[in-house]
């Protein structure tokens, strides 16, 4: 009697563990296609900025206020101070198209899944 009752609970627990074990596995599956799907997207990505001109003008952009600091400080600030008065939805918008441009999707992702903050 003890017997039967220890192999059908036996039973119920490996089938259980089971279950869990394969909604995991299924879990990783998925998660594990979705980080390659997205790795694929950033590398084919960042294989069609060598044709494109708007990585180099982004980046120009970026960078000025630091090259017009050497010479005027007082614009480069001015500018900085001009971009940080921008509405949050425009600048969500310029961390869009940068990250997009370089292949930055999981850094523009990550900042909405911690809360945008500049």
């Amino acid at each position: 009697m003890w017997k039967i009752l220890t192999g059908a609970i036996s039973g119920i627990f490996t089938g259980w563990v089971d279950l869990k074990k394969a909604k995991y596995k299924a879990e990783e599956s998925r998660y594990l296609a979705a980080q390659k799907a997205e790795s694929d997207w950033d590398t084919k990505a960042l294989d069609q900025a060598q044709y494109s001109w708007k990585d180099e003008l982004i980046t120009l952009v970026i960078f000025a206020p630091l090259v017009v600091a050497w010479f005027d400080k007082e614009r480069a600030m001015a500018w900085v101070q001009f971009v940080t008065e921008l509405p949050v939805w425009y600048q969500v918008i310029i961390a869009g198209i940068v990250c997009a441009s370089f292949g930055l999707r999981w850094f523009f992702k990550n900042k909405f899944a911690n809360g945008f903050k500049a």
